[in-house]
């Protein structure tokens, strides 16, 4: 998985246009970004991941605000390049 990889699960989880997504993206900037959308990105990210990231390394994810954090802690379990 890469960075572009991760924008279009979270384009495809809060049913938006990739373009609106980048790495300055946070929490709060898309209306449909809000505490559900969260759960959605979270859900379909494990979902594609197949799994790869255990339920302990995936509660950090429930906190990340931005693409900026996604990716930093999907780098941190060596699941983003």
């Amino acid at each position: 998985m890469n960075t572009n990889d991760l924008k279009k699960i979270v384009a495809d989880a809060l049913k938006v246009p990739v373009k609106k997504i980048d790495e300055n993206t946070k929490f709060g900037d898309l209306e449909e970004w809000d505490s559900l959308g969260q759960l959605s990105i979270i859900s379909l990210l494990d979902k594609k991941l197949n799994k790869k990231m255990s339920s302990s390394n995936l509660k950090p994810l429930f906190k990340a605000d931005s693409i900026k954090k996604f990716i930093l802690i999907l780098k941190q379990n060596k699941v983003i390049k």
